[in-house]
Formats: C-alpha cells, structure tokens, sequence
C-alpha cells in the first residue's frame, strides 16, 4: 500500500509543481511587460518588486494548481489504466482522497504561512529596495507608510513639510483619531506639535476636535501653547489619500493585523474592512483543500474511456473563473460593509463543501 500511496503522491505533487511553475510565468511575463513599459521606473526596480510581489501571486496560483494537480493527476493514471489497477488491488477511494487531501494541506500550510508572515515581511522593506516606490508603483503623490502601527500605536505618515502619525481612519465617517502633527520649518527643523483628539473632513476642510499646539519649537524661548477647538487644520491629504495610506496594513503579519483590528474596535470604529483581509488569509488557504478534493470526484468513475483530457482543461477554466469572480465581487460587498465579513470570506469555500458532501453521498458506497 505503501507503494500505491508514493505513486499517487509522486504523480500529483509533480503536476502541481508543473502547474505552479507555468502559472507563474504566465503571471511574471504579464506584470514584467507591464512594468517596463512604465515610464517612471527603472527595469531594476520593475525587477524587485515584481520578486516583492511573489507571495501575493502565490496566494492565487496554489488555489489553482491544486485543481489542476488532482485533475491530471488522475487523468495519467486513468489513460495508463492504473487508477483501475489501484481500486483493484483493495486501495480504497477513500485512502485515495485521504492521501490528496494530506498533500493539499502541506500547500495549505505554505499558503497561509505565505500570506501571513512572508509577504508582509518583503513588502515591508520594499522602501529599502526602491526609493519612493509607493509612489512609484502605487499612484500615491508622497511618500507611504514609514512605520508600522504596532510599538508606536500609531501609523505615520510623512508629507512635504510635516509628519502625521495617528491610531486610525474611519473612512466612511472621514474622521482621523488620535492624531499628532509635526510641522518641519524650511531648514528641516521640529517648528510645531499640534495633538488632535479627532478631525473630521468637512466641506473640503480638516477640521479639529479639541487641539493642542506647542510652537516655536525651533527657537530659544519656551513654547508657545494654545488651546483650540473647531478650526481647520492644514492638512494636505485627502480623505483617498489616507485610504490608500491605510492600505498599507497589508505589511502587518497575521498577529500584528489581529492587534491592529482590536485596537481599531476598542476606538468604535467599524472594521468590516479589516476583517475581511483578516480572513481572506483563511479563506484562500482552505481552499487548497477544497479545490483538491473537488477535483478528485473523478476517481469514481476510474476508466479511461470516460476521461476526457478536453473536459478537464474545460473544467479548471471554469471552476478557475467560477471562484475568482464570485469570491472577487463577495470581498468587494465585505469591503464596503454590505456583506459581513464572515459571509464575503467563507461563502465560496462554504458553497463547494456542500458541493463535495452532495456528491460523496451519492457516491458513498463507493468510497468505502
């Protein structure tokens, strides 16, 4: 038995990794191509952060290459008339999937170790690699993200003649909490701190809460300080700009994003945003296993005459563009609060387990 489980094993982990390998390249020409034909980068930098890139395109090929693993898989072994023999021999279809799911786990573990730990790590020293490259590679007029929320509490920001750090944004409200103003004068000199408990954009104005100001902080005299209430504030930053500041969440790994959801939940503010990329790094892992599963239906019909090497190209296709656009348009509604976040998340894996447990029931004598 030993021996059947490495074949079946030997021949599935070699097609994933043929169907890894080749979505890869497909996926790397397209963003290359793309990148050199950018006018405000350099071919080096299109180059590294397409590498910084890699986890975020692995998180959508594993899914996939799973499908197409067990699908040809089992498609070999069928045109060789070996899935025949293997049943004959009193292998059951149940170790079958038993042993493919054992394998899809294995890509389960590296999905989610990918997407939680690995590319918020590379995309954290993206900075370090290209200078400026939320700029460049994320349409941002300043600079992006130069800390991380976690430690400080804060996420900062630099413009051109300040530095803005704050705990959160709500952006339905448009209203930044918490929020620390360092105004630079033209030397680069710490000129004035304004502590804001909250600004609201109104009207095409940041507007202040309650405000206290420390100036003249680069002269010999001591501080100036005032107190205010309801004044603009000179902000530069539209309410976009700080939603694509926040973006930049993406570089907190699994723990650090948990902290940074609490956190925002302790402040009132809704975080259905938040937990929907909190669970997508779930949701796409699981899949794996769904996917492989899903695929294996086939061994209950093991002979060759009924495989059809067109039919399973068909089918990955479709179950391909099937889960990406359902699940793609469920994470939009999650984002905008109009699903929630659990729903956006989990519906698409929930919807093809019930597929699986309708069709191992019909098949379950079979199974055994």
């Amino acid at each position: 038995m030993n021996i059947i489980r490495k074949l079946i094993l030997k021949e599935w982990f070699r097609f994933f990794a043929g169907a890894v390998i080749a979505l890869f390249l497909l996926i790397s020409v397209a963003n290359l191509i793309s990148g050199f034909l950018r006018g405000n980068v350099t071919a080096l930098e299109v180059v590294i952060n397409h590498f910084i890139e890699i986890p975020d395109y692995l998180n959508k090929i594993f899914p996939v290459s799973c499908l197409m693993a067990s699908l040809f898989s089992i498609n070999k072994l069928k045109t060789r008339s070996e899935l025949t023999a293997i049943f004959a021999a009193g292998y059951s279809r149940k170790n079958y999937i038993i042993d493919l799911t054992l394998a899809s786990l294995l890509v389960t573990f590296i999905q989610f170790a990918t997407t939680s730990f690995v590319g918020p790590f590379v995309k954290s020293h993206r900075e370090t690699f290209i200078q400026g490259s939320s700029h460049k590679f994320r349409n941002l007029r300043s600079q992006g993200l130069k800390s991380s929320t976690i430690g400080s509490g804060k996420m900062w920001y630099k413009s051109d003649d300040y530095f803005i750090s704050f705990t959160n944004y709500d952006s339905v409200k448009k209203e930044i909490f918490n929020v620390s103003l360092y105004r630079l004068s033209v030397d680069s000199y710490l000129e004035e701190i304004e502590t804001i408990n909250k600004v609201s954009y109104q009207n095409g104005l940041w507007v202040s809460d309650k405000q206290s100001s420390l100036k003249k902080l680069n002269q010999k005299s001591f501080p100036k300080i005032e107190n205010l209430s309801k004044i603009p504030v000179n902000i530069n930053e539209t309410p976009d700009d700080l939603s694509q500041i926040e973006a930049d969440i993406t570089i907190l790994n699994i723990f650090n994003l948990w902290q940074y959801i609490k956190q925002l939940q302790s402040s009132g503010i809704n975080i259905s945003e938040y937990m929907v990329l909190f669970y997508d790094k779930f949701s796409n892992s699981i899949i794996c296993i769904i996917f492989t599963i899903l695929a294996s239906v086939s061994i209950f019909n093991p002979n060759r005459r009924s495989s059809s090497f067109g039919n399973n190209i068909a089918l990955v296709f479709f179950f391909t563009i099937l889960y990406w656009l359902i699940y793609s348009y469920l994470l939009e509604l999650g984002n905008n609060a109009k699903l929630s976040p659990l729903v956006a998340t989990f519906s698409v894996p929930a919807l093809f387990t019930v597929l699986l447990i309708i069709i191992f029931s019909k098949n379950r004598k079979l199974a055994g």
